[in-house]
């Protein structure tokens, strides 16, 4: 590791050094610390806004020590009130995104069921994939398609009835 010298002002030097006197730590290790947390933080972000946009956000990382040592960043709607959603987990050895797709998923339906948004039922959601992807292949029965039709219609008027709760939310 190659040293390095950065000059602070006095200010920040003495607030710097008071909080790793707290800390019972040296100065270095401290702000070592300090840009490992960050970096934590801003992989967690990117992971994040990759797979969810702006609909998510990150707060400050928390050590665990674990095998290996894990930075755990609680992760919140990005919509007030913000509630805790989930966590992602981040390598502290190596800044590695330990968390997978499933993880931000699941946090964005908690999120969802947050906001007092409705879904399809799982039955319904998986019968009517099944039908458009048919509906795909070759031209549905009539019976099938009503169902389709149906189940769209179902899909949709849920759609509209949360973007109506998120209006009032964001407009309250």
């Amino acid at each position: 590791m190659r040293p390095l010298t950065i000059s602070l002002p006095d200010y920040l030097y003495k607030k710097l050094a008071q909080q790793a006197k707290v800390s019972e730590t040296s100065l270095e290790e401290l702000v070592l610390f300090q840009l490992k947390r960050d970096e934590a933080k801003g992989a967690a972000l990117t992971f994040l806004q990759k797979r969810a946009g702006r609909c998510l956000t990150v707060r400050e990382p928390i050590l665990k020590q674990s095998t290996p040592p894990t930075w755990v960043v609680p992760i919140f709607t990005n919509v007030a009130p913000p509630v805790e959603v989930g966590e992602i987990f981040v390598d502290a050895n190596t800044g590695e995104v330990l968390s997978v797709e499933m993880d931000v998923t699941e946090m964005i339906k908690r999120g969802h069921v947050s906001f007092g948004f409705k879904s399809l039922a799982v039955e319904k959601q998986e019968r009517l994939a099944k039908l458009l992807a048919l509906n795909n292949e070759k031209v549905l029965e009539s019976e099938s398609k009503k169902e389709m039709e149906a189940l769209l219609a179902e899909e949709q008027a849920l759609q509209i009835q949360n973007l109506e709760t998120l209006e009032s939310r964001l407009l309250s």
